[in-house]
């Protein structure tokens, strides 16, 4: 084919690629180059028809996904621009399906070494991509039906940390940047905070990691996997107490029983170095019976906590003493939170809902309080343990979060 005829043909097929057909039209475009190159004129429009067939592709397509960027980052195409962009969102859904291919396949296979097939570097083809190339676009969240999603920066961020994690690699500076620009463009995400402790975890920085980890309970109290995290950054053994309290947050957290089967091992093994045998040989019998009803296998963790009881210990409930150190972790997660005194001036009763599953959901009434200054804040007192009818001027203080009440007492 002619050389005019080709830039034609491309041009042609990215209509066609936009309209359904790209990875056909992709395969052609790349038999009909072969080892001829393809005209200059032609990268930008063949760079479209590459994320056409991307998005268009199966998500077990991984291998073919994978020639395609390769092929995308040997194009001449102008940089920052919305194509390079839309390239880099379907490398991070890549990056997703090929860890979940991996995860299917270990359990399928066994703990055999990750293969090429279903591996995928988003680290290293974010570093080819250069991260210097983000637009202004890339940290907009969208809305849709109501729903704010998260911004490409954010997509990018989530998988950047996961692989860095699962590997133990430190961030570069030049991703820290982003990470810092980031707290600073979504204040209060908590699932940032999170992925920002990581970071400080790799680098060495325990008590900065720590610090995030309280702000991302701080910003959703609710996750029971922030909780469990922050416990095991607990490595004082003077500190066993406190340990032991956020793991049982994490256990009094919603979230299916199967989930949470680590943080009662991890439970068991705080209380078992504290000397509570009787409490963390309740925990392993707890273990053993999840264990084998969902036929795993058990962690290392489990036989090595029980070599330390003694034999002939009988299990006892361990949720009085649980009782004991829960306001440690209460006290740990709000310390650094100075208490405002407010008064009540205002309630507003609510109306019963449902939840998602058509459940009914109690009314709850919500309570205006003002501080010295004039401030007014907003909270449910019954998520505080505090009854809804105590009248307007009752007195009492709040601890605020990113301008949210996250503690309040009388």
């Amino acid at each position: 084919m002619e050389t005019n005829e080709l830039i034609q043909f491309v041009s042609d097929g990215f209509d066609r690629a936009k309209g359904g057909a790209a990875i056909d039209v992709y395969g052609e475009v790349v038999q009909l180059v072969g080892n001829h190159g393809l005209p200059i004129k032609s990268h930008y429009p063949f760079g479209w028809i590459i994320y056409y067939a991307m998005h268009q592709s199966p998500a077990h397509a991984i291998k073919e996904r994978k020639l395609m960027l390769a092929r995308y980052l040997n194009l001449q195409v102008v940089k920052p621009h919305k194509l390079h962009s839309m390239i880099l969102t379907e490398a991070i859904r890549l990056y997703k399906d090929a860890t979940d291919a991996s995860s299917l396949a270990r359990v399928k296979e066994g703990f055999k070494p990750v293969t090429d097939a279903t591996r995928f570097s988003i680290v290293k083809f974010a570093d080819l991509w250069n991260l210097a190339n983000l637009r202004p676009g890339d940290w907009r969240r969208k809305e849709h039906e109501g729903k704010i999603l998260p911004s490409t920066v954010e997509k990018l961020i989530t998988s950047y940390v996961d692989e860095l994690y699962a590997a133990r690699i430190p961030a570069s500076p030049q991703f820290m940047d982003i990470i810092n620009r980031a707290l600073a463009e979504y204040p209060g995400s908590a699932n940032l905070y999170a992925q920002c402790a990581q970071l400080y975890e790799l680098a060495g920085e325990q008590e900065a990691a720590i610090g995030m980890l309280r702000n991302a309970i701080l910003a959703s109290p609710t996750k029971f996997y922030f909780w469990s995290r922050l416990a095991a950054l607990i490595t004082d053994k003077d500190s066993l107490r406190i340990k032991v309290g956020l793991l049982y947050k994490a256990l009094c957290c919603p979230g299916q029983e199967e989930f949470k089967g680590k943080i009662h091992v991890n439970l068991a093994s705080a209380l078992a170095e504290g000397g509570a045998f009787p409490q963390a040989k309740w925990e392993l019998k707890h273990v053993k019976d999840l264990y084998d009803r969902n036929e795993w296998y058990l962690p290392r963790l489990y036989r090595e906590t029980e070599k330390k009881i003694p034999d002939g210990t009988q299990p006892a409930d361990p949720v009085t003493l649980y009782k004991k150190v829960e306001h440690l972790a209460d006290d740990f997660i709000y310390e650094s939170l100075p208490e405002i005194p407010v008064r009540k001036t205002y309630h507003k009763p609510g109306a019963e809902t449902t939840d998602r599953y058509g459940n009914r959901k109690m009314a709850q009434t919500a309570w205006r309080v003002t501080d010295a200054q004039g401030n007014n804040y907003w909270f449910t007192p019954m998520h505080y343990n505090i009854p809804d009818n105590m009248p307007i001027d009752t007195e009492l203080k709040i601890k605020v979060f990113n301008g949210k009440v996250v503690k309040a007492f009388l």
